[in-house]
């Protein structure tokens, strides 16, 4: 997969394209049922596929009080589009003066003179081109004149309700772990590596993996039953999220304990996925209790992720 950094990089060369826009935060089922038809039709005209994404997010630049934490790291949405078999990412930063592009502009300029596209795929709310004047039928309308045609996929309804980042954030921030993974198509995961921490741990028996994490959207303050991605390799575990108030209260930290596993691993790059919520964070009376209370955590991560078929 070819990732370019702006349009204006010389190293996109393109004589005809298959593209798809937005910002596709969380890649979820929504995104990946666009994207996967981009994909479809792009192979099937023996074209490159591709997505057209922007950095930062708009409202970072528009309204940065409203600017939501983003449920993928770059780095992670990067790596689930080329597992989408997306052939080009561009990723084309986001200030004031792209704002002010017209739909007209954006259109002719980008869509039809830069990237070449013959077919364009949308979400059909889709809103774009200084002031969000840009839709469906103008799109549709400007393929008739500039020679492309635009398919576009109706949003997709999990549980009632419409599958969208914004709900996803919400869920997950509430602890709901559980509740998106119909919508993401996978559990909700963060990625970073893994750190030196106060080894209490270890201390007390169950010695933790402490993740320094690039993404920003975290699951409220808990403990949770947990998959421990270590390369291609994946570990059962149970996870914390919180301050260790049993301790004194401290920084939040992502500490997990990965069973049947005594590496050594600090400084390795991974992944944690979250299936459900156990409990919610408690202060002990004494460290006893608190190793009690784990041993029984770990016994319910256990019956959790047994019961779900080590998936994702």
């Amino acid at each position: 997969m070819q990732i370019v950094r702006h349009l204006d990089d010389p190293g996109l060369s393109l004589t005809g394209s298959v593209v798809t826009l937005g910002n596709f935060d969380g890649i979820h089922v929504g995104h990946q049922a666009l994207i996967g038809g981009a994909v479809a039709e792009a192979q099937k005209m023996a074209i490159p596929s591709v997505v057209l994404t922007f950095e930062p997010h708009p409202l970072r630049v528009l309204a940065p009080a409203r600017a939501p934490k983003m449920l993928l790291a770059h780095k992670d949405k990067m790596q689930l589009l080329q597992a989408l078999g997306v052939d080009v990412v561009v990723i084309q930063s986001f200030d004031l003066s792209f704002a002010r592009l017209a739909a007209a502009d954006f259109v002719r300029g980008i869509l039809v003179e830069r990237l070449k596209a013959r077919k364009v795929w949308v979400g059909r709310d889709l809103r774009f081109g200084q002031g969000r004047k840009g839709g469906v039928a103008e799109l549709e309308r400007w393929g008739g004149e500039w020679g492309f045609s635009v398919a576009t996929v109706d949003a997709i309804v999990v549980d009632g309700a419409r599958v969208s980042s914004s709900r996803i954030r919400q869920l997950v921030m509430d602890g709901h772990v559980d509740a998106v993974e119909r919508m993401l198509g996978r559990y909700h995961f963060v990625s970073g590596r893994v750190v030196g921490g106060r080894h209490r741990g270890r201390e007390i028996g169950f010695p933790t993996a402490n993740i320094s994490t690039r993404t920003e959207v975290l699951p409220m303050d808990g403990i949770y039953a947990t998959l421990f991605h270590l390369g291609e390799r994946r570990f059962l575990s149970v996870s914390s999220v919180g301050v260790n108030p049993t301790f004194g209260d401290g920084p939040r930290t992502i500490e997990s304990y990965i069973l049947n596993f005594t590496d050594d691993i600090y400084g390795e790059a991974v992944q944690l996925s979250f299936a459900r919520r156990i409990r919610s964070e408690v202060k002990f009376a004494t460290v006893d209790a608190l190793i009690a209370q784990i041993r029984q955590d770990v016994i319910s991560a256990e019956t959790i992720l047994t019961e779900r078929d080590l998936p994702r």
